[in-house]
């Protein structure tokens, strides 16, 4: 009888050891979609980050123009 227990446990062991590596290889699974979701959300933080510079640019560029197409309108109106 004893080896009956033995042979249980040995085989309980390798049931249980299989379906905690399933599990592992399930997390791990759902580790790596997780990783690839935030890989494509960081690429379109990115472009919409290099868009807002550039439309940072655009308005600076425009104030600068304006201004300086007011400051000559006001040395011209003086002289």
């Amino acid at each position: 009888m004893p080896r009956k227990k033995a042979t249980s446990k040995r085989i309980s062991r390798a049931t249980v050891t299989s379906v905690t590596l399933q599990h592992i290889d399930e997390k791990l699974n759902h580790i790596h979609r997780d990783l690839e979701q935030n890989t494509k959300d960081i690429t379109e933080l990115k472009q919409q980050v290099a868009m807002g510079k550039g439309g940072l640019k655009v308005i600076f560029y425009v104030g600068a123009l304006v201004t300086a197409i007011i400051g000559i309108l006001k040395l011209l109106k003086f002289n």
